[in-house]
């Protein structure tokens, strides 16, 4: 697969609702990148499968296919899609596992770079009722319970050591926008804007 096209390509990791795929929305508008989620490519194969939207069957899905097809798979799917954008800049909103980062660090080596972004657990849990998407927990109690799954299953504290940056999204757009910018000075070697 020919990925020289790709100049460079920023992933996002979160816990839900700590605004990975606003920040992947972002650069997207300010920046003209193009998005590509993990995620997207796993609820639609959920539902592909005819099973509910949820983050159990999300789980069993990415399990089923990682076991059928390589643990790499989604990763895979995800880096296609990239490629066949044709576009030079790529935002991936949802590199989890470290194995997330490793594939595309492997393939695209220091043209790919990742974002931790962090919120508190109120703040989260308010987004996420707020987008009341089909998978969202029904209370706090349950979203406390999956926020332990989530870093118990993707092993997220380890993604958010090799990432390379993290910033925090607890205080609106502006600072977001703030922390971003600084980002894309620093990355100024493989980007331009458009």
């Amino acid at each position: 697969m020919d990925d020289q096209k790709i100049k460079l390509a920023i992933g996002f990791s979160s816990l839900p609702g700590g605004g990975k795929d606003f920040v992947g929305d972002l650069l997207v508008q300010k920046y003209g990148f193009y998005k590509v989620s993990p995620g997207d490519i796993i609820r639609s194969l959920t539902k592909k499968h005819g099973k509910p939207v949820t983050r159990e069957e999300e789980t069993k899905i990415q399990k089923r296919y990682k076991q059928k097809y390589g643990k790499e798979y989604v990763m895979l799917l995800t880096y296609k899609a990239a490629i066949k954008s044709g576009k030079k800049y790529v935002a991936i909103s949802g590199i989890r596992y470290p194995s997330d980062y490793r594939f595309f660090k492997e393939r695209l080596g220091d043209r790919f770079v990742n974002i931790f972004v962090k919120a508190d657990k109120k703040v989260r849990f308010r987004r996420i009722t707020e987008r009341a998407r089909e998978d969202a927990p029904k209370s706090y109690r349950e979203f406390l319970r999956e926020d332990r799954e989530e870093i118990r299953t993707f092993n997220l504290n380890e993604t958010e050591k090799l990432s390379e940056f993290t910033i925090s999204n607890n205080d609106g757009k502006k600072e977001l926008e703030k922390q971003i910018t600084k980002i894309m000075n620093k990355l100024k070697p493989h980007f331009s804007s458009k």
